[in-house]
């Protein structure tokens, strides 16, 4: 699966009320997208870090907290 199905997936889990299942599906795209360099990957996380919002369980903590990391690690048009 790639780097964008992957961010689509957890976001749309998160986004049906899923919290568990998308933040494992969004650390999996994480996992991916520190490997590939891309404005679209960007977007894509600025999607995930949205619908990931409403959330305050750890799980969902600890995603935003790797997009974090991950931004500023790349400084692009992330919102973290």
């Amino acid at each position: 699966m790639k780097v964008m199905d992957r961010f689509g997936l957890a976001a749309a889990l998160l986004d049906e009320g899923e919290a568990e299942r998308g933040a494992a599906a969004a650390h999996q795209a994480l996992d991916d997208a520190a490997r590939v360099d891309s404005t679209l990957v960007a977007s894509r996380l600025n999607m995930l870090l949205e619908a990931a919002r409403p959330y305050e369980t750890a799980a969902v903590q600890d995603v935003r907290t790797r997009a974090r990391d991950l931004a500023t690690a790349r400084p692009t048009t992330i919102a973290a």
